[in-house]
């Protein structure tokens, strides 16, 4: 089902497939694609962590604080290496879409209108992945600082919409909820 996107990434030793309570907490919000991973290979890091899917419990609280509300059918599936968040949003029963929180710049961006066209088009394409995953700079990143472990990402210090710059000498490690959440509160 996912050809494109089990060729190109790569899951870590330590991902840990769903349990079957996350599975029907979420079946009814989330489409099959997304609970195929899930299922199988699970949360964890991808290629050194370019992209972790999460457990959405884990990231709803911080989805929740940037949206302004909490929202029932939208749902945070990952985070990139950087600690944007991606979040699907069930529109109707035939629409949906896959959204970014640009955290560093205070942006939500709708990138695709499906799941399968996030897993297996956008994601598996070199220039969407250093547009949207900031690659180049992540390879460089880990490269320099080493893997990233669950829920940890790089952090720009200062971040970017305070002066920093996507270069390896403003990366630190961090985790992503708390730096998802002290960005936020820079910025506001």
């Amino acid at each position: 089902m996912l050809k494109n996107f089990n060729s190109y990434y790569k899951p870590a030793s330590d991902c840990v497939p769903a349990s079957a309570e996350t599975i029907q907490q979420y079946e009814s919000k989330v489409p099959a694609s997304l609970i195929e991973i899930w299922k199988t290979t699970g949360f964890g890091k991808y290629n050194d962590g370019l992209i972790e899917f999460v457990n959405p419990a884990d990231f709803e609280n911080n989805l929740w604080t940037w949206l302004g509300r909490e929202v029932p059918n939208y749902v945070p599936f990952a985070i990139s290496g950087f600690g944007e968040l991606f979040y699907y949003r069930k529109l109707t029963e035939e629409d949906e879409d896959v959204c970014l929180i640009d955290i560093q710049y205070r942006k939500i961006e709708t990138l695709v209108w499906s799941m399968t066209g996030f897993l297996e088009d956008l994601l598996t394409d070199e220039e969407d992945r250093n547009v949207w995953l900031r690659e180049s700079l992540f390879v460089e990143a880990v490269k320099q600082n080493g893997k990233l472990e669950k829920h940890e990402v790089f952090t720009f210090a200062p971040i970017l919409a305070l002066g920093g710059a996507e270069e390896i000498d403003y990366l630190q490690k961090g985790n992503a909820q708390v730096y998802q959440e002290l960005v936020f509160q820079m910025t506001s």
